[in-house]
């Protein structure tokens, strides 16, 4: 059975459960940003993100699961999020970003192999699928998705400053630019 491209997710029993088809990028990452928080809000503890059929992330996409599992650790404690099917390739990602260290990692053809449970009804979360976005994004919700999932990357490991810091310093200054409050 095809998976439909985008994200789709699911919560049962306090893990939420979220299926990547497709590309993660910063195009599609606040509709998962946003209802992984909401879930984490409803009571949510652990996360599951299935990458099996995932074809490459963004670092702000990256940066948004880092923040969701430094949300996760702060409310429940560490390794409350699971990334499973990684590919060779994402794998390498992951730890060259440090992530390795934030979330718990099960390569893909790992056996068992996540298999979600049996009564999860997936949705697709709306404007998931890059390639059918209906509006244009906002470009200042984007700069600021994109500083706030860089900070992630940086709090999840430090040296992800060195790669980092030109990106955030210009995205902060945009932010700066178009909200004046947001001096930092």
């Amino acid at each position: 059975m095809e998976l439909p491209k985008g994200i789709s997710v699911c919560c049962l029993t306090g893990e939420l459960h979220v299926r990547v088809c497709g590309r993660g990028t910063f195009q599609n990452g606040q509709p998962l940003r946003r209802f992984a928080l909401e879930m984490i809000e409803k009571g949510a503890t652990q996360c599951i993100v299935d990458l099996a059929g995932c074809e490459g992330m963004d670092s702000t996409f990256l940066g948004v699961l880092a923040g969701i599992g430094l949300r996760l650790n702060q409310n429940n404690g560490h390794n409350r999020m699971r990334v499973t099917n990684v590919s060779h390739r994402h794998l390498e990602l992951l730890q060259t970003l440090g992530l390795d260290r934030l979330f718990s990692i099960t390569p893909a053809g790992t056996t068992p192999a996540y298999v979600a449970p049996a009564n999860a009804n997936f949705q697709r979360l709306p404007d998931s699928d890059i390639s059918q976005l209906n509006k244009p994004l906002n470009k200042n919700d984007t700069a600021d998705l994109m500083l706030e999932a860089h900070d992630n990357l940086i709090e999840a490991d430090s040296r992800n400053l060195a790669k980092f810091k030109d990106l955030t310093q210009y995205l902060r200054d945009r932010a700066t630019k178009h909200d004046p409050s947001k001096t930092s």
